[in-house]
């Protein structure tokens, strides 16, 4: 399956698949399945369930610092600075133009209706993937089992321990049920230097955590900085988990943004394509215009990027040992009720109404996309326009 892919056309599929991800990071990481192992066939789909695997237990926004390593596995650190750019140029403009026009005008007519519009489809896209992904196990029982054990764990409990909990539960059941092919492995010097990833990973992050809680420097830029970094480096668990502790900081503590202002930004990481954690734009262009919004993006995006191919090396090592082999594949499988739960929050908590029209998008939606090759695209950009027109 392996095929060469140029830097240009790196950067113009990423570029193409951060302006059309509406619905925060599963649905980003959907399209980046669809793009590189689906479309064009040049990864393969375990690299993609491997990427998701490492990020979900790694701090961050989950979603970029999946692109930045598939760019890394495909064309090393310069492949990683491509697909880290161009995924999240269009939101980072767009984000940009919304909150000029918001701060100077606070009214930007048409967005509810369209997000409405587009709602549904996000949601079938998302639960298109989880369906692939399960027709990829070799247990479908146990598969579906486990994904309802990990999607029920996910929606009872709040917090970064909603997804590490069914992973880890979910890893362990796997192993139990298939205890009797664990082998003997391992070369113990070559486990010591692989681990010198995670080693090398540690201490960039404890360095830089350390400078900028440090530093004698008092600016807005330096704190904008220091503040989304400390994020990036810290928190776990993708961009809803962040939006409440987003909310202590840069509301209660710092005072950088209003209540209402917040909500509002939020609501717009939304609407944008990309991460939903691209609301650090809208922050840093209050604060600072558009370098302040530089600042903010670059610091809560790129820290943990580069932690993530680090800790990369030490993955593709410990892997092999098929006692973690089983636990992996059990997250594996766990993670098919992850992407689910995303689906089912997008579809039945993000909405205001749920009516006919959303049911019959997203049903329609998800027999397309398992039935025919056509791009989810065109299914996005259709509903849009249906609520737009509509005031759905």
């Amino acid at each position: 399956m392996k095929k060469k892919i140029s830097y240009f056309s790196l950067f113009l599929t990423f570029l193409k698949t951060g302006s059309i991800s509406f619905g925060g990071y599963m649905m980003l990481i959907s399209m980046i399945r669809y793009e590189f192992s689906i479309r064009k066939k040049i990864i393969k789909k375990k690299k993609i369930i491997d990427a998701i695997t490492m990020a979900s237990f790694l701090p961050g926004p989950m979603a970029i610092n999946v692109a930045s390593y598939i760019g890394f596995i495909l064309k090393g650190w310069k492949g990683a600075v491509v697909s880290f750019v161009a995924v999240l140029l269009p939101s980072f403009f767009i984000m940009v133009i919304f909150t000029h026009l918001y701060i100077n005008s606070k009214n930007i007519p048409g967005f509810s209706s369209f997000f409405n519009g587009v709602m549904p489809v996000v949601a079938a896209v998302i639960f298109s993937v989880a369906y692939g992904f399960y027709n990829d196990s070799k247990d479908k029982t146990l598969a579906i089992l486990l994904s309802i054990l990990s999607f029920t764990l996910t929606s009872l409990i709040k917090g970064y321990i909603s997804i590490i909990l069914p992973l880890l539960v979910c890893g362990g059941l796997n192993l139990l049920y298939n205890g009797d092919k664990i082998k003997k492995i391992t070369n113990p010097k070559k486990a010591f230097i692989r681990v010198k990833g995670i080693i090398i990973a540690s201490l960039v992050m404890t360095i830089l955590l350390v400078f900028l809680n440090t530093a004698p420097i008092d600016s807005t830029n330096f704190n904008l900085s220091k503040v989304f970094a400390n994020i990036s480096l810290t928190l776990f668990g993708g961009g809803y988990v962040f939006i409440p502790y987003l909310d202590k900081i840069i509301v209660e503590q710092l005072g950088w943004l209003t209540q209402r202002e917040f909500i509002d930004s939020i609501a717009m990481g939304q609407i944008t394509p990309g991460p939903i954690l691209i609301t650090a734009t809208f922050i840093g262009y209050k604060m600072n215009g558009l370098l302040g919004a530089f600042l903010a993006t670059l610091s809560i995006f790129l820290p943990s990027s580069v932690v993530i191919i680090f800790f990369s090396r030490v993955y593709y090592f410990i892997k092999k040992n098929s006692t973690v082999k089983l636990i992996i594949n059990g997250f594996k499988i766990g993670i098919i009720g992850l992407i689910c739960y995303s689906g089912y929050v997008i579809m039945f908590k993000q909405q205001d109404d749920i009516n006919f029209y959303s049911i019959i998008a997203c049903i329609l939606t998800f027999v397309f996309l398992n039935k025919t090759k056509i791009h989810p695209i065109f299914l996005i950009i259709a509903a849009g326009l249906i609520g737009f027109f509509f005031e759905l």
